[in-house]
C-alpha cells in the first residue's frame, strides 16, 4: 500500500511539473472580464469573470476566481438564469482545489461544494467521496487553466474533466488563427474544445468551446456553454485589469 501511495505521488508530481511548463499567469487579482451573453442566440444576459483574491485551500495558495451569468430584461422574467461559480485554482499550475457552484436556470436549481484532493485522487462533495484522476478539471476551470499555458504550442491531448460526480478523459481539439469579433474588439484566437471519444457530446448533449486570444493576455474572448436548457454564448465586452 505504501509503495502504491509513493508511486501515485510521484506520478502526480510529474504530471504537475508538466502542467507547470508554461505556468506564468497573465492575470492578477482584480482583473474583471465583462461579457455580453446570448441565450439561444438572443442577447439576454450578462456574464462576468473576475479574479477576486489569493487565498489558501488546504495550505495551498490559490486564486479565488468567480464566474457569473445572469439574465436581464424580458428573458429574466421568461426564463431566469442566475449562475454563480466560485473556483479556487492553485497559484502554481491553476489546478482546481475547490469549486462552489450555485446554479439557477428556470426551475432547475443546484448547489454544490466540491473540495479536491488532487494528489490523493479523490474529491469530497458533502458526505460523498468521488474518485478522480491526477489533475482533474471542471469545465469552468479551463477559462483560466489555459491562460497559464503556451496555447500556440499546445498539441491536441487528453484532459480529465469532472461532470457531476463522474470523471471523463476528454480529447482536446485545438484550432489556431481564428478571427473573432466581439464588442471588446477583434482578436486572433485559438479555439479549445474538449470532446469525448468519437466526438460524442457531454451528458445532456452539452459541450464547451473557448476562444483564447493569441497574445500575452490569453483572454477568453468568446465562450460557448451548454446549460441545462439551451446554449449560452458569451462575447467579451470590457476588460478591467
Amino acid at each position: 500500500m505504501e509503495k502504491n501511495k509513493i508511486k501515485k505521488n510521484i506520478i502526480f508530481s510529474l504530471i504537475l511539473i508538466t502542467s507547470l511548463a508554461y505556468s506564468a499567469s497573465p492575470f492578477k487579482v482584480g482583473e474583471t472580464l465583462n461579457y455580453q451573453a446570448y441565450f439561444s442566440r438572443i442577447k439576454a444576459a450578462k456574464g462576468i469573470l473576475k479574479v477576486l483574491n489569493i487565498e489558501k485551500i488546504n495550505d495551498i495558495e490559490a486564486y479565488h476566481v468567480q464566474f457569473k451569468a445572469q439574465t436581464e430584461g424580458i428573458t429574466d422574467r421568461l426564463f431566469p438564469i442566475n449562475d454563480v461559480i466560485d473556483l479556487w485554482l492553485s497559484k502554481e499550475g491553476l489546478i482546481p482545489l475547490r469549486i462552489k457552484s450555485n446554479i439557477k436556470e428556470g426551475n432547475y436549481k443546484k448547489k454544490e461544494d466540491l473540495l479536491f484532493y488532487q494528489s490523493k485522487e479523490y474529491a469530497i462533495s458533502g458526505n460523498k467521496k468521488i474518485k478522480i484522476k491526477p489533475i482533474t478539471h471542471s469545465p469552468y476551470s479551463l477559462f483560466y487553466y489555459f491562460r497559464g499555458q503556451d496555447i500556440a504550442k499546445l498539441k491536441e491531448r487528453e484532459i480529465n474533466i469532472i461532470q457531476g460526480q463522474k470523471v471523463e478523459k476528454l480529447q482536446l481539439k485545438l484550432e489556431h488563427n481564428i478571427q473573432v469579433n466581439v464588442p471588446a474588439g477583434s482578436f486572433m484566437c485559438t479555439k479549445v474544445e474538449p470532446l469525448r471519444n468519437e466526438n460524442k457530446k457531454f451528458k445532456n448533449e452539452g459541450n464547451i468551446q473557448i476562444y483564447f486570444s493569441e497574445d500575452k493576455n490569453k483572454y477568453p474572448v468568446k465562450i460557448k456553454l451548454k446549460l441545462k436548457y439551451g446554449s449560452l454564448v458569451l462575447k467579451l465586452e470590457r476588460i478591467i485589469s
